[in-house]
């Protein structure tokens, strides 16, 4: 059995159905309303409990064979969970664990990429047998602006037009944990995922413009502008999204497609497929 962490999220929920394809999995989830999703969605056993009780979490360790930890987005107790979490997994003699990183997690001006750092030190003093996937940004991050550039043909983003991101499609993430956990010679490995070529948001425009058949155009919006339409952010969250956004102003998050594609053994979603199959999935074209 595997048990997945942070189940109950973006990445988690698309992990997990793409896991109970191939093997049992055991889904930990923070709200009993996530229950449901999960079972829908193939897992055999679900927990509810919160990653820093450290009697739950040894609790979710039982009979599981292998981990794919997902600490909560933005959470300031990344390394504390991190700790408890390789903690138990070490005692419960887990064979596997993996952990969700992030692209060039050695950025100290970004806290969150920072913090996941600190986990992975810690993993590698754990002794455990790991792999440690590092995944660029989701291209589904971009349906955040879906309303304006469907309604006003504007592709909006708090940094840079001109940065170069690279992005990786969510179901290519999910299919590489299945390979990571599921095939043999993976242990003991660091792997960057990105699923494109550093791409900026001018082009990113082009393409939507394409797909639609209409004039997209990128436009950077004031951070000032940007914070008056988010909502249920902690302090922390915001804080550390601003700071994400400044070091994207100044550098981007760049990264290359031959790992991803050398694991899938084939080549990942480019952002035209990704885009054509989310507006075709929602009715926006025919």
């Amino acid at each position: 059995m595997i048990l997945v962490t942070g189940a109950g999220g973006k990445t988690g929920t698309v992990v997990v159905e793409a896991l109970s394809k191939v093997e049992s999995v055991c889904a930990f989830v923070y709200r009993d309303e996530q229950v449901a999703i999960a079972k829908s969605l193939g897992a055999e056993k679900v927990i509810v409990g919160d990653m820093r009780d450290e009697t739950e979490v040894r609790t979710a360790m039982d009979t599981v064979r292998s981990v794919y930890h997902i600490c909560p987005n933005m959470s300031p107790d990344e390394i504390t969970i991190g700790k408890l979490v390789i903690g138990e997994a070490r005692n419960a003699r887990v064979e596997h664990f993996v952990y969700h990183s992030v692209l060039h997690p050695q950025t100290e001006k970004m806290n969150h990429h920072w913090g996941k750092l600190r986990v992975e030190e810690v993993i590698f003093e754990s002794g455990v047998p790991f792999t440690i996937l590092q995944p660029a940004p989701y291209m589904q991050n971009l349906l955040a602006g879906l309303k304006n550039f469907i309604e006003e043909s504007v592709l909006r983003v708090p940094y840079s037009v001109q940065s170069k991101i690279s992005f990786i499609d969510l179901e290519d993430l999910a299919e590489a944990v299945k390979i990571v956990l599921t095939e043999p010679n993976h242990k003991n490995a660091i792997y960057e995922l990105a699923g494109t070529s550093p791409i900026s948001h001018v082009e990113v425009a082009k393409i939507l413009s394409g797909v639609l058949d209409r004039d997209v155009r990128a436009e950077e919006e004031k951070i000032s502008d940007w914070k008056l339409h988010v909502k249920g952010l902690s302090e922390y969250a915001l804080e550390n999204l601003i700071k994400m956004f400044e070091y994207y102003d100044q550098w981007g998050l760049v990264g290359n497609p031959n790992v991803l594609k050398w694991l899938l053994k084939k080549e990942p979603t480019s952002l035209e497929s990704f885009i054509e199959r989310t507006l075709n999935e929602r009715n926006v074209i025919h």
